[in-house]
């Protein structure tokens, strides 16, 4: 696996998952030492710590290959409520009918009966 390539896709990670994995990061390194990890600047880390712009796909994938183990289980379980609050969003914004094609692919997908 290169190090632009992660075990799972990022790039329908939220902007603010992403902030969230980056600051998780930093809480354990400087700025400078996660810029060097990332491969970006001191600057670019910064903008992303106030928000000003947010990690590419590369840029988040570099993160999470180079996440310690501990931070490893932070960050998928930020991704898992990221995803699981992407998709309520979708399903309350949605028709009964398209609500059934959620629930039968996701009981596919997961083995599982979803009421």
């Amino acid at each position: 696996m290169s190090e632009e390539e992660s075990e799972f896709p990022v790039h329908w990670v939220s902007k603010e998952a992403r902030y969230k994995i980056i600051d998780l990061m930093l809480s354990t390194r400087s700025i400078i030492e996660l810029a060097r990890v990332l491969g970006v600047s001191p600057t670019a880390v910064r903008k992303y710590v106030k928000r000003i712009s947010h990690p590419s796909d590369v840029v988040l994938a570099k993160a999470i290959n180079a996440a310690e183990v501990y931070e490893r289980e932070s960050i998928i379980k930020i991704v898992i409520d990221d995803l699981i609050e992407a998709l309520s969003r979708l399903y309350k914004s949605i028709d009964d009918r398209q609500r059934e094609v959620i629930k039968n692919k996701l009981s596919k997908t997961l083995g599982v009966r979803i009421c």
